[in-house]
């Protein structure tokens, strides 16, 4: 059955870069879903500065969405939990909070990111468990799940299905050259993940491959499938 879901991202290059709202929706559409989508994705943005930025809060305050999709910076949720706690654990909780009083009924997902193909290589000093792409992506799961946890949200497990791509098909480049934004195949990975968690479907029924080599595509669906 056909279903339509409208859906704001609130975000920062992680989002825009390779335009994962309209992944989405191409991807929705191939399988006869519609996703009617807004967005403020700014560069480098934290859910505090969203948490004050006046488009993020006129968006959220409409309250006709489904689902709202949160995304952090891209390291801050992997930084000693101290900081965590001051700088992002707060504000994930006011954003949440006013997406609530806009509409009861739209749903909150937190968008796991992933860990630098390499590690944080500039924060890798002062803090050595982010010095590989396992131990930031580790923290990063961590803290998401804890934001869903906590403020009674959904979680988009991207930063899960990249690991799982990563151990089982390495020759899917996921990244582009600098080694933290997503290429398109990551992007791809998002958005097969966000299908599976907005519309509780299988995404191995997308269609939609972009681009992408068709195999890649295919195991890429079927990773979000499992892992999601």
């Amino acid at each position: 059955q056909q279903q339509i879901k409208k859906v704001l991202f609130i975000g920062n290059s992680y989002t825009y870069v390779n335009d994962l709202p309209a992944l989405l929706s191409n991807a929705a559409q191939s399988t006869g879903d519609s996703v009617i989508y807004d967005s403020n994705c700014i560069g480098g943005y934290t859910f505090q500065l969203h948490s004050t930025n006046a488009t993020t809060l006129q968006k959220i305050a409409q309250g006709n969405f489904d689902f709202v999709v949160l995304q952090e910076q891209s390291q801050l949720p992997s930084f000693p939990i101290s900081q965590v706690q001051s700088s992002v654990y707060p504000y994930a909780k006011t954003l949440d909070s006013l997406i609530n009083v806009a509409n009861p009924c739209t749903e909150t997902i937190f968008y796991m990111t992933w860990g630098r193909k390499n590690g944080d290589a500039s924060n890798c000093p002062n803090w050595p468990p982010i010095c590989t792409y396992s131990g930031m992506d580790s923290l990063l799961r961590m803290r998401y799940e804890n934001m869903a946890n906590t403020n009674s949200a959904l979680v988009s497990p991207v930063g899960a299905v990249w690991r799982y791509i990563r151990n089982n098909f390495p020759g899917i480049e996921l990244y582009s050259a600098d080694e933290s934004h997503p290429s398109l195949a990551g992007s791809y990975a998002a958005a097969c993940t966000f299908y599976s968690i907005v519309f509780r479907k299988d995404p191995t029924a997308i269609t939609f491959a972009s681009t992408l080599d068709s195999t890649d595509a295919a195991n890429i669906r079927n990773a979000a499938k499992l892992v999601t």
